[in-house]
């Protein structure tokens, strides 16, 4: 529109100009004479063939509008009275405007911030005195309070504990410097909610309907304002240099440890008044002081770890998330739309929660970044929670809840319940046990019979815990302990496995291989064979994914192959389809040397399901032919071992296949490009910034192909499905079913927990005992149990050079407890093993016409 509209002006003032040697009117239509009749004809052509493009564009952006809605770009937008408009942009830009000033680099935020970390004791104080008067009402039963006295004094409590819990926070910034966000996530929803009290209280429906694109608004503008800000003004763009103004200002602990010239810079540091003997003013430049000095470039990375100075850069965009998530939330629960579509709301949260990882990773800040992430999912999940309660009420929010998610989650996975109780053991045991130590202490106090507790009656005294624990720890005890304790071990095998073993290890055995490369001076010819042989044997594995080994392939290749390939353009090519080759070859291999050889075994044909609905709905999609987005979406974003060596045992053809993985290119370029980036970024500042953009593409790619996948395959089971139900069922795999079936009976009696003996018993749980405290040390504790590695790591940084150093004390600790819970595993299902046959055996022996 406005290219057109112009252009049919400029066409209709000419067709009257003095140029025109005839009148625009004269003449038959069509048969003007002269410059002037051909203008008006062009005029005319071209006025009538943009009013159609113009038509066009206005419905292209109405379909885009649509399809943004759809996909959870942007909320449903609801026809609002502009005065109201107007009332509600104010009231919802107030909290993020004020936020803004005093939490952000645009405003007060690092002299906030600053004050946070100077009275940190202040909140630690306060969360603890929450903690004890919280503690001592739930052992006083305040929820049996009922005189107007003793209701007054609960609820002034309660708002009390509530305050004074977000001040806590807050002052916990100089750990914790996502608190202030926190806070103000937490604040919203009360804001917001207070306001039906206030101005909508008649016409409440109206206000939760509306809010949604005001929210959604102020978000977008913050945002905008954050941009112009960020290049209005070279510096306030992030750099190394404004991350130690902001880590100096704040009171940051410098990182001495990462890199052989941090020591020497440490003898320049004072940390009582947290201040640089080489350089004066406020503002440290490290790469300006140059390589001279002992504090000069090499110190340049001391604030690398601080996570404070990245929030205070990035507060606005990141209070700009937070309003694009409750705009969804508020679509969510309105009390019009209860039907909104749940999968578009994920695909929200999933969205944000990506965005938010993908900047904090760009600040190259890796300390706290994984903390930081999930603190942010679970308080967005608790505002969530807020909002739904504020907007349906307790009652009707818990039915919805119910209606709408739990009562569908039995229904689809019902069958995996001891799975669900097994991870269930192993995340919250140890928090389900201080809960019971906290009943048996209430249950204690309520039988001194003290005024303020509850009054117990009749068979409740008998209790030694108070008669909620009590039911919940007798549902608790009357599981099938076997299968639970089973899967917890299994689970915790899985995660150590793959979280903690499969990927440090992984990084540090690429890493040994490229400190040998650079040592050894080898050529390029000899590196792409060596990257080959390790590739392909890396990928046989059936846990390694291929990310680490193209990203490799950036960092070593490339480096060496510069050169022969005409410089880094060239090699990054050339590394790029080698990892393509790579894969390939895997595949190949995966399929036809693992798959069809091992499809050939009904007991691998078994495993692998062939008769499922999912392995007929993936044969149907992987035997089509040509390139389609169900069969790309499935090899390249499945697991790299277990999909190829799926199509083997399905038989699949290998080369429609291989045609099927070309796309895996999306996630092999920017996995290399991120290797390059980093290889570069040892003489190119903006390189290690690009280096988190490609791997954040490379996430995306991956995840995205993932999701992609599910979606296929689900759609494909209902519009395939007389496709789906001609796939033969494997007659040998149905026999070996119906055989497993009375074997797992009888697994299932033999090892039942009333029957299984004492010993084996206490087995099993000393085994789930080391699982969890592995994995809590692990996972809670991991910089307490690991170094820190990293795929751009090398094995100089660890303590003393020594691969060996990878594993701290506590990590050797843990490292044992895991192997000695996978042991007693293993032990237990032979044992169980053993005691199916012998029962299986006494079964015949005892059966009618048998000789006894």
């Amino acid at each position: 529109e406005i290219f057109f509209r112009p252009l049919c002006l400029f066409f209709t003032i000419s067709s009257f100009s003095p140029m025109s040697m005839e009148s625009p009117t004269g003449g038959k239509k069509g048969e003007g004479k002269g410059i002037g009749s051909s203008v008006i004809n062009a005029g005319v052509t071209v006025t009538k063939f943009a009013g159609k493009t113009v038509d066009a564009v206005k419905e292209v952006e109405k379909k885009a509008l649509n399809i943004a809605q759809e996909l959870a770009i942007i909320p449903p937008v609801q026809k609002i009275p502009t005065l109201w408009f107007v009332v509600l942009m104010i009231i919802t830009m107030l909290p993020i405007a004020a936020y803004i000033v005093g939490f952000s680099a645009i405003g007060w935020g690092r002299e906030t911030l600053k004050f946070a970390i100077d009275h940190e004791s202040v909140g630690w104080y306060t969360l603890f005195c929450v903690f004890v008067i919280l503690s001592s009402m739930y052992i006083l039963d305040f929820s049996y309070w009922e005189s107007k006295c003793m209701l007054a004094i609960k609820n002034a409590l309660l708002f009390l504990c509530a305050v004074a819990t977000l001040v806590g926070i807050f002052f916990s910034a100089a750990d914790y410097p996502y608190a202030p966000l926190v806070v103000f996530m937490l604040l919203m929803p009360a804001y917001l909610l207070m306001w039906r009290f206030i101005i909508f209280k008649s016409n409440f429906r109206d206000y939760i309907s509306w809010l949604p694109f005001p929210l959604f608004l102020c978000g977008f503008i913050v945002f905008v304002i954050w941009i112009v800000w960020c290049f209005q003004d070279s510096e306030h763009e992030w750099s190394d240099k404004v991350r130690d103004t902001y880590a100096l200002y704040v009171g940051c602990a410098p990182n001495f440890d990462v890199d052989e010239g941090y020591p020497k810079c440490a003898a320049n540091y004072t940390a009582a008044t947290n201040t640089w003997d080489c350089y004066s003013g406020d503002t440290p430049d490290f790469q300006r002081i140059g390589s001279e000095s002992n504090c000069g470039a090499g110190c340049a990375n001391v604030y690398d770890t601080c996570l404070d100075a990245f929030m205070i850069w990035a507060m606005p965009f990141l209070a700009s998330l937070v309003y694009f998530f409750i705009s969804f939330v508020f679509v969510f629960l309105n009390p019009d739309h209860k039907n909104a579509s749940p999968q578009a709301f994920m695909k929200c949260f999933l969205a944000i929660c990506f965005l938010f990882w993908v900047a904090s990773s760009l600040a190259a800040s890796n300390a706290g970044i994984t903390n930081a992430l999930m603190s942010f999912i679970l308080v967005a999940c608790c505002m969530g929670a807020l909002v739904g309660i504020g907007v349906h009420g307790s009652k009707s929010f818990q039915k919805d809840v119910e209606d709408g998610f739990i009562n569908k989650f039995k229904e689809k996975y019902g069958g995996y319940g001891n799975l669900f109780k097994g991870m269930f053991v192993l995340t919250c045991g140890p928090a389900v046990l201080g809960y019971w130590g906290i009943a048996l202490v209430n249950q204690a106090i309520r039988k001194l019979g003290l005024p303020l507790t509850k009054q117990l009656e009749g068979e409740e005294k008998k209790y030694a815990l108070t008669l909620v624990a009590a039911k919940q720890k007798k549902q608790i005890s009357e599981w099938e302990w076997t299968p639970v304790v089973m899967n917890g071990i299994g689970i915790g095998i899985f995660v150590q496995v793959m979280g903690i073993l499969v990927t440090k290890i992984t990084y540090l055995l690429l890493a040994m291989l490229r400190q040998k490369i650079e040592d050894e001076g080898w050529g390029p010819a000899f590196v792409s064979v060596l990257m080959v042989v390790i590739g392909l044997s890396l990928f046989l594995l059936p846990p390694v994914p291929g990310v680490p080994i193209y990203f490799m392939c950036g960092l070593m290749l490339v480096e060496v192959c510069e050169p022969a390939m005409g410089g880094t353009i060239g090699a990054t090519i050339y590394c790029t389809f080698l990892g393509l080759f790579l894969k390939l070859l895997a595949c190949a291999c995966q399929q036809k040397l693992i798959g069809e050889k091992l499809g050939s075994s009904v007991a691998i044909r078994q495993f692998a399901m062939v008769n499922s609905p999912l392995m007929r709905t993936m044969r149907v999609i992987l035997s089509k032919p040509g390139l389609n987005m169900a069969k790309c979406s499935i090899l390249v974003g499945g697991p790299d071992w277990p999909t190829s060596v799926l199509c083997g045992v399905l038989k699949l053809d290998l080369i429609p296949i291989l045609i099927g993985t070309l796309p895996v290119l999306i996630l092999i370029t920017p996995t290399v490009l991120s290797g390059l980036f980093v290889y570069l970024g040892n003489t190119h500042e903006w390189a290690s910034t690009l280096s988190a953009v490609a791997l954040s593409a490379t996430g995306m790619a991956q995840s995205g192909s993932m999701l992609v996948a599910a979606f296929y395959l689900e759609k494909a089971m209902v519009e395939d499905k007389e496709e789906i139900d001609a796939v033969p069922i494997d007659k040998e795999v149905e026999e070996a079913d119906r055989n497993a079936e009375k074997f797992t009976a009888d697994y299932n009696k033999v090892t039942k927990w009333s029957v299984l003996p004492g010993w084996m018993k206490s087995f099993l749980l000393f085994a789930l005992l080391q699982m969890i405290v592995s994995c809590y040390l692990t996972m809670i504790f991991s910089t307490s149990c690991f170094e820190t590695f990293e795929m751009t790591s090398k094995v100089a940084d660890l303590p003393g050079g020594n691969a060996m150093n990878l594993f701290k004390p506590l990590g050797w600790v843990s490292i044992g407890l895991f192997f000695l819970a996978t042991v007693q595993f293993y032990v237990f299902k032979s044992w169980a093993g053993k005691q199916v046959k012998a029962y299986q055996a006494d079964e015949g022996a005892t059966a009618p016409g048998t000789d006894v």
